[in-house]
Order: C-alpha cells, then sequence, then structure tokens
C-alpha cells in the first residue's frame, strides 16, 4: 500500500509540473512587427523573442528608420538608420487575468546610417557626416496586450545610442504593432 501511494504521490507531482510548464507561458517564440515614430521621420520595427522561462527572454530585432535632417530653413537632407539588436528582456510588472505584461530590457545594437543618398557633398558648411557603420546599445520598455492566446498588442519605446554616429547619437524610437507566439 506505501508503494502505491509514493507511486500516485510521485504521479500528481509529475503532473502538477507538466501541467506549470505548459500553462506558465503562451509559447517559446513569437515575432512582431511594429511601425514606429521618431523624430522627423518614421520606420518599421520587426522582432522575433525566445522565451527561455515564464518571465524573461531573448529579443532578435532589425529596425528600419527614414528621416529628414534640417540644419537650417532652407534646407534639408534624407538620412536613414538600419539596425540589428540582440537583448534580454524581464518582466516588470504582470497580470495575467487582465493580459497585461510590461517588460525592460536592452542590449548591444549594430548597424548603418546612410547619409544624404550616399553623396559626402553638402549644400552648406555646417555638417560634416558620411555614411557609415554604427555600434551601440539599446533598451526597450515594452507594453504587451494580449489579445487572444496567440496575438497581443505591443508598444515598445526603444532608446538608441550609437558612439560613433556623425549624426544624431541617440535616437528614440515611438511605436504600436502586433505579436504572434506560436503554439
Amino acid at each position: 500500500m506505501k508503494n502505491f501511494q509514493l507511486c500516485w504521490g510521485l504521479f500528481c507531482l509529475l503532473f502538477t509540473l507538466v501541467c506549470e510548464q505548459g500553462f506558465s507561458q503562451r509559447s517559446y517564440l513569437s515575432i512582431g512587427a511594429v511601425p514606429t515614430y521618431k523624430t522627423d521621420g518614421y520606420g518599421i520595427q520587426l522582432n522575433s523573442n525566445y522565451y527561455h522561462n515564464a518571465t524573461d527572454y531573448f529579443q532578435v530585432s532589425l529596425a528600419a528608420t527614414f528621416s529628414k535632417e534640417t540644419p537650417n530653413s532652407g534646407v534639408e537632407f534624407p538620412y536613414e538608420d538600419y539596425f540589428f539588436n540582440l537583448g534580454y528582456f524581464t518582466t516588470v510588472l504582470t497580470s495575467p487575468k487582465r493580459g497585461i505584461s510590461f517588460y525592460f530590457g536592452g542590449g548591444p545594437s549594430l548597424g548603418y546610417k546612410y547619409i544624404n543618398n550616399g553623396d559626402t557633398f553638402f549644400p552648406f558648411d555646417a555638417i560634416e557626416a558620411e555614411s557609415s557603420f554604427i555600434y551601440g546599445g539599446y533598451a526597450s520598455f515594452e507594453m504587451d496586450f494580449f489579445l487572444s492566446d496567440a496575438f497581443s498588442v505591443i508598444v515598445p519605446i526603444n532608446g538608441f545610442y550609437h558612439f560613433n554616429s556623425d549624426l544624431h547619437d541617440s535616437t528614440l524610437l515611438l511605436g504600436a504593432g502586433l505579436r504572434y507566439y506560436f503554439k
């Protein structure tokens, strides 16, 4: 009889652990697309998240932004930023019953800044900038509002700082988009 109770207890413990792991998070992988706003421009950010536990995840994201620089009222020129980011995020606040989660994270950022359509001549002497590869870091605060088990609305606020940028070391991106969780 003791053997039966021990086996039954182990079975219940194993079943509880499996159910807890299965219901503790929606998926191990998600993808998202976010249109973003930037000062004097716009952009798009695509990201993929790998959830290694119920509260933390790794993120790989690509972002492209398009803006116009206006050093004085008579002259403007276009520039584009392309970023590749690797980040680690952790849960700040969550309410599973209400379907809301807040995350904070960041990591390294690499990219390319394409200035004035590749032309190094500017019709003014106020700036000396040329297209180049850039590197630095980023920090992000993400709000996640679940619509269903598979979809959520994400609202990220991303701040970038690139050490070797000739034009605007820091960049702020604000956006809202959709995230899909794989089953």
